[in-house]
């Protein structure tokens, strides 16, 4: 009896041991599926988060790059229009000084007068002693300066995608070692690239009227036009003085002003057209290399034509000035459109967690090929003010402004699908999945 009784003990003891196998291999299987899940999961998340950091600092450089170039072009021009500044105070003493030297020669017999008109021109003569030199050792550094701005800038823009792709790999190595990007992602990238090196272009020779008038749009009042109308009350209806001058880039090669006063009658004794009778004070300065071009230095020549003449022939040439520099703007097509460099990247990496659970089981097994997860994402860069303009107006991107920035944007189905049919991907999600 107590032997049967043993033999039935140890019959279900067995079952139960049995039971107990299959609970733990089915409990196996279940591990092996939720640790692949989420393996997979991880991995996916990860790809995605390294592929957007990837795309949104290539972006970001792009956009240093180019704010880059802007800041050199405001520098450029701010060096122009300080050495145009230059130019006209370097003109407008001279002027100052040949006109108190003529009028002393006038007032020298009148009493009184003739002691202040000298004790000025005393003055002013050491002060413009003192005041040319200086001007002229600001134009040279100046001068110096636009050469080595430009080419900060060509370096720059040169460099720039390379740098963006640069960028993206070490961002892309740092976040997910193991991701790669794809053929289809290398595709986008070229095509990323070729439009960038299309999106800019450099202003030389003619094409210099686009620096040029965005600097002659810089330059302040004193420098486009110093010119003032003198009419003494008494003999206002028969002369009156016209003071013309101002401050002109010649040609693309040089700064030249021009500062005349002269005496102005009419032809006939109250009628008649106002003429230039007697010049009384003239002066002129230039920087740089001659040229043909004419000017009117704020309507001197038209309305003081023999002040400006003598002007003229009495300059002293400066040639440390090398030319209006040639930089880099945005090229003409994307000047018309709503401006945006583009950046897409798309990666992709191999996931086995199927191994590492059956290494971790003991389960011996030929191996299994790995999934191959994908992502993608796009940065778009864009020209973008911060503060509104004070006249409500909008802006356009141009290399002018340092209002470029970076964000990330969605990656449209036809970048999709086109990187996919070049990676080979049979599942259809990876070529619209987000």
């Amino acid at each position: 009896m107590r032997e049967g009784a043993a033999a039935a003990r140890g019959s279900q003891g067995g079952q139960a041991f049995v039971a107990v196998l299959a609970l733990l291999a089915a409990l196996s299987l279940a591990f092996v599926a939720v640790f692949d899940t989420g393996q997979i999961a991880m991995a996916k998340l990860r790809l995605s988060s390294a592929t957007d950091a990837a795309a949104y600092s290539t972006a970001v450089w792009d956009a240093r790059s180019l704010n880059f170039a802007a800041a050199m072009n405001r520098a450029v021009i701010a060096n122009e229009a300080a050495l145009a500044q230059s130019v006209s105070l370097r003109s407008w003493s001279s002027y100052m000084t040949r006109t108190l030297s003529n009028v002393g020669a006038v007032t020298r017999w009148l009493p009184y007068l003739n002691a202040a008109t000298d004790l000025l021109r005393r003055f002013w003569q050491g002060f413009d002693r003192g005041l040319q030199p200086s001007l002229v050792a600001a134009e040279s550094m100046y001068s110096a300066a636009l050469p080595l701005l430009a080419g900060a800038q060509e370096i720059m823009l040169q460099s720039s995608e390379a740098g963006a792709l640069a960028i993206m790999r070490e961002t892309l190595a740092a976040n997910d070692p193991m991701a790669e990007i794809t053929a289809g992602g290398q595709a986008l990238l070229m095509r990323s690239a070729v439009e960038a090196r299309g999106f800019t272009a450099e202003y030389a020779g003619a094409r210099r009227t686009r620096q040029r008038d965005v600097l002659v749009g810089s330059l302040d009042g004193f420098v486009r036009q110093r010119g003032v109308r003198l009419s003494p009350l008494v003999v206002a209806p028969i002369v009156r003085f016209e003071k013309r001058g101002g401050t002109e880039l010649l040609g693309f090669e040089q700064w030249r002003a021009v500062d005349t006063l002269s005496l102005h009658a009419r032809s006939g004794l109250l009628l008649g057209r106002w003429r230039e009778r007697t010049p009384v004070g003239w002066g002129a300065a230039a920087n740089g290399r001659p040229g043909v071009a004419r000017a009117s230095f704020g309507a001197a020549a038209r309305v003081n034509p023999r002040a400006t003449r003598l002007a003229v022939a009495g300059l002293r040439q400066l040639r440390t000035y090398p030319g209006l520099a040639e930089l880099s703007d945005l090229a003409p097509r994307a000047l018309q459109q709503e401006a945006r460099r583009r950046w897409v990247v798309r990666t992709a990496r191999r996931v086995d967690t199927l191994a590492i659970a059956r290494t971790a089981l003991g389960i011996r097994q030929p191996p299994m090929p790995a999934e191959r997860l994908f992502a993608m994402s796009a940065a778009d860069v864009r020209f973008e003010r911060r503060v509104e303009r004070r006249d409500r107006r909008a802006e356009r991107g141009s290399l002018y402004n340092p209002y470029w920035r970076a964000r990330l944007a969605a990656v449209t189905p036809a970048e999709r699908m086109a990187s996919a049919a070049v990676d080979g991907a049979t599942n259809p999600l990876d070529a619209v999945a987000p």
